[in-house]
């Protein structure tokens, strides 16, 4: 997940550090990505690591490893560092809450918003999904099937009315996620993913019908 995040976001111009102790990890990264993006071989826990990144010029940290009380602990260095915006990965919701408690923004509970997801797909409906199991600010995670009979069918994302407070993060025609900016015309069957400031998802979900 990391290593495409850091591509789509030094492909739209962003300056993209990675910070990553394994140097395998490390080495097929600089060979693999093919944009400008900054790979540092460290442990993200080790404070020392945080001479060489100047954390209080960073806009935006991503605390997106595989463990737990790695991301917890990446937010909240970043928090006392005054990083404005802090994004984390947690698949336990206790974890998930501690860091929504410090400041984090978004905090995605990577097993449930995935199978809310899933669901979604399957039930062909549209389902709000919180982005912990608590409630955890203004905006959550919403994801709508298209059906036949929608008034989107054929239309293409920028003809909709939509919010401004929400942002459509992919869509999934069937067979694989697409950037929203692959997607010409909208069609049946296709799954939104979108976040969607809390008290404009009515409104967000009647564009589409």
């Amino acid at each position: 997940m990391g290593s495409h995040l850091a591509r789509i976001l030094a492909l739209h111009g962003n300056e993209v550090i990675v910070v990553d102790k394994d140097p395998e990890r490390c080495r097929n990264l600089r060979e693999s990505l093919e944009v400008d993006v900054s790979v540092i071989e460290g442990d993200a826990t080790d404070p020392e690591l945080y001479n060489e990144i100047d954390l209080s010029s960073i806009d935006v940290l991503v605390a997106a490893t595989n463990r737990d009380e790695v991301n917890l602990f990446v937010a909240t260095l970043a928090r006392d560092y005054g990083v404005r915006r802090i994004i984390a990965r947690a698949r336990n919701p206790l974890v998930a809450r501690l860091m929504e408690k410090i400041g984090a923004e978004f905090v995605i509970t990577e097993p449930l918003v995935t199978a809310k997801i899933m669901a979604s797909i399957i039930e062909g409906k549209y389902n709000v999904i919180s982005l912990v199991p608590v409630f955890t600010g203004n905006y959550v995670l919403v994801s709508i099937a298209i059906s036949e009979t929608d008034r989107s069918v054929g239309k293409s994302l920028e003809e909709l009315s939509l919010p401004k407070e929400s942002r459509i993060l992919a869509v999934f025609d069937g067979e694989r996620l697409l950037d929203p900016t692959e997607v010409s015309q909208l069609q049946p069957n296709y799954v939104i993913i979108a976040l969607v400031r809390r008290d404009l998802v009515q409104e967000f979900i009647q564009a589409f019908r």
